[in-house]
């Protein structure tokens, strides 16, 4: 008998997402700092913190996306459903790092 770990599974499958709300959290905890008075310097670099934040969240997810698609390319018909959900949500969080990162990168300053 074969046993599986559900956890292990899901963590497969919403690994990508998982990295997404990670960067987010840190991008916009980063320009939240930045705009209070008194909790970072204002010499403090402004742009590429979360420029590295992003390129480095963009390249996991493009490596999960890469890894999700090549077990879908190698599956046999009776791919799993959380096989699936790995390449949906690896693609479903590269357009999410990439859509976060615009707003933080273009604003220079707090309103």
């Amino acid at each position: 008998m074969v046993r599986e770990r559900l956890g292990g599974k899901l963590l497969h499958a919403c690994a990508p997402l998982l990295v997404w709300a990670l960067h987010f959290v840190a991008c916009y905890v980063w320009v939240a700092a930045l705009c209070a008075p008194g909790l970072i310097d204002g010499e403090a670099p402004r742009r590429w913190v979360p420029g590295v934040a992003s390129v480095l969240a963009l390249g996991v997810c493009l490596w999960l996306a890469w890894r999700a698609r090549h077990v879908l390319a190698t599956a046999s018909e009776q791919t799993r459903l959380l096989d699936w959900a790995s390449a949906g949500s690896a693609v479903l969080a590269v357009v999410g790092v990439a859509w976060t990162s615009l707003p933080v990168l273009m604003i220079d300053g707090c309103a």
